[in-house]
């Protein structure tokens, strides 16, 4: 079933590349999430019980980095996020030397 993220980011642009945060002081923001599939076991050396969700995300609002940072508030940050990731896993970047993020679709209105 979907659940959804809704917390306050505020954007922070003090330096070249803006950050965003989790504050009351921020903009309202919401993110519907969809766990697809879970995944976990040793995917490369030296990354022994690592677990992986592979996630369907709607930004509802439309704030700076939002899927990042609410991603990283619940714990979750995307593989290979060096702005929100926490501790780099241990080979990461050998598999994925990019931000694991992908558009499917693009809808304006």
């Amino acid at each position: 079933s979907r659940s959804a993220r809704n917390a306050p980011i505020l954007v922070i642009t003090d330096s070249d590349v803006p950050q965003a945060r989790i504050s009351t002081s921020g903009r309202k923001a919401c993110t519907s999430l969809l766990v697809k599939a879970c995944y976990s076991g040793d995917f490369t050396k030296g990354m022994q019980n690592e677990s992986f969700m592979f996630l369907e995300v709607q930004p509802v609002t439309g704030r700076t980095h939002q899927i990042r940072v609410h991603l990283a508030s619940l714990g979750r940050p995307l593989v290979s996020d060096p702005l929100y990731g926490s501790q780099p896993m241990l080979g990461e970047h050998k598999w994925c030397p990019r931000l694991f993020l992908h558009c499917s679709r693009v809808t304006l209105k």
